[in-house]
């Protein structure tokens, strides 16, 4: 993709950033966005170079901004309106969206069989919201073109388009 500027909603304490430098992927441009402080604190503190953010995406601030790429991995499951997200997200996309979440029943069956969550059926207590690869590209597609849909198991890997 090759991007200018990149938004990590829910970055947490920048591991995707890891991942990414692994590969030989440099970011320029680069913002995570989080609101928990002490995963930002981490995340400043390996990546000093990098802009990180204690904010919300619906915050003023981002009124006039945009990203070619937005990217929130493993955060839509988390909230209770994912849907305005998502629209929120779009809205400050120039040219792709890259976004994941748990690949469900797989995800929860994966958890149950190691022990995890086990008085919830492997369902972890923060996840409100359930998707498989058909629903997700079923949701994104009510706000954004769906490029594709991937699965990694256990996870959905959906790349998307803002539609002007």
């Amino acid at each position: 993709m090759a991007p200018a500027s990149v938004l990590d909603f829910g970055c947490g304490e920048g591991f995707v950033i890891d991942e990414l430098a692994a590969r030989g992927i440099e970011l320029n441009g680069y913002e995570g966005l989080d609101l928990r402080a002490d995963a930002l604190a981490e995340a400043r503190s390996r990546w000093p170079a990098k802009r990180f953010l204690c904010a919300d995406l619906f915050d003023h601030q981002f009124d006039e901004k945009r990203y070619d790429v937005t990217i929130a991995l493993e955060v839509l499951e988390h909230l209770f309106d994912p849907a305005a997200a998502l629209e929120r997200l779009v809205s400050l996309t120039d040219r792709e969206l890259l976004l994941t979440v748990p690949h469900e029943p797989w995800f929860q069956l994966v958890n149950l069989a190691r022990g995890r969550d086990f008085i919830r059926l492997g369902n972890h207590p923060e996840h409100v919201q359930h998707w498989n690869p058909s629903t997700f590209a079923a949701f994104i597609s009510e706000y954004a073109d769906v490029v594709s849909i991937r699965r990694s198991f256990p996870f959905i890997v959906a790349r998307a388009r803002p539609r002007r």
